[in-house]
C-alpha cells in the first residue's frame, strides 16, 4: 500500500509521444504515476523511467492492453493494491493512421474503435469504481478526444468516428458521476510530434495561430483540468490554434 500523500494518476499509453509528456509533468507536479504501457518496448521504456528521476515521486509501469477488459481490471486491481486510491485517469492511449473509406476492413475498423473508444469506455468504469471507493474530495478523469472528432477528416473516418463517442461519453459521465468524479475531454489538432506520414502539415495556412501545437499546448491543459478545476465537468477543450474558427 502506497505510503506517501501524493495523489496518484493512472495515465493510459504513457510511456512515448504525447502521453510521456503527460506524465512526466503530472510527475513533476507531484502525483504518484502508474505509467501503462502496452507496444512500447522496454528500450523505451527505460528511456522513459530515467525522465522521472528527479521528480522524486513513485513510479509503477504496468504493461497492458487496454483493448482487453479482463487485462483492464487486473491493470486497476494493481494500481488500488499498491495505492489503494485514484485520483486521475488520464484516457491517452489511441491509434492514429490514415485510413481509406472504401479499402476499411473490418478488422482495421475495430482497432480503432477498440482502442479509442472500448478501451476509454472500460478505463473510465474502473476508475470511477475506485475512485469512489478511495474517498478522496474530487477525483478526475481526462480524456484525450481529438479535432477529428469535431471536424469532418475524411482520411480518418474510424479514428474520427471513435474520438466522437470519446467526446459524448465525456458528456454522459460529466453528468452520471458528478459531483465526486470530474470528466472532461481534451480535443488537439495537429501537434508538431505527430507522424509526418499522417499528420497534415501541409496545411499549416489553415491554423489562424500559423502554427501547429506543442506538445506543452496540450500538457498545460491537462495539468489545469487535473489540478485547478473544482467545478467544469462534462466538456471538451478544443486546442487547435484555431483551426476549428
Amino acid at each position: 500500500m502506497n505510503s506517501s500523500n501524493n495523489k496518484v494518476a493512472l495515465v493510459t499509453g504513457g510511456a512515448k509521444r504525447l502521453g510521456k509528456y503527460i506524465s512526466v509533468s503530472l510527475a513533476e507536479s507531484g502525483f504518484d504515476i502508474i505509467l501503462n504501457y502496452n507496444s512500447s518496448s522496454q528500450k523505451e521504456l527505460k528511456k522513459v523511467l530515467q525522465e522521472f528521476s528527479d521528480a522524486g515521486v513513485k513510479v509503477t509501469p504496468v504493461k497492458c492492453d487496454v483493448t482487453n477488459v479482463t487485462a483492464v481490471k487486473r491493470m486497476f486491481a494493481v494500481v488500488e493494491k499498491k495505492y489503494g486510491r485514484l485520483d486521475l485517469l488520464v484516457n491517452n492511449a489511441a491509434i492514429f493512421r490514415r485510413t481509406e473509406f472504401t479499402e476499411t476492413t473490418e478488422k482495421e475498423y475495430d482497432s480503432f474503435l477498440d482502442t479509442n473508444l472500448k478501451a476509454v469506455f472500460f478505463c473510465c468504469q474502473e476508475a470511477a469504481k475506485l475512485m469512489m471507493k478511495s474517498n478522496n474530495k474530487i477525483s478526475r478523469i481526462i480524456n484525450i478526444a481529438s479535432l477529428g472528432a469535431i471536424e469532418n477528416w475524411t482520411g480518418f473516418i474510424p479514428y474520427s468516428l471513435a474520438k466522437a463517442g470519446v467526446i459524448k461519453l465525456t458528456e454522459q459521465l460529466g453528468k452520471k458521476l458528478a459531483p465526486d468524479i470530474l470528466v472532461n475531454a481534451v480535443a488537439p489538432g495537429t501537434i508538431e510530434m505527430e507522424d509526418e506520414r499522417n499528420a497534415d502539415f501541409e496545411n499549416i495556412n489553415k491554423y489562424p495561430m500559423r502554427k501547429f501545437a506543442d506538445p506543452e499546448d496540450i500538457v498545460s491543459l491537462v495539468k489545469y483540468l487535473a489540478l485547478e478545476n473544482k467545478y467544469i465537468t462534462g466538456q471538451t477543450f478544443t486546442v487547435d490554434g484555431g483551426k476549428s474558427l
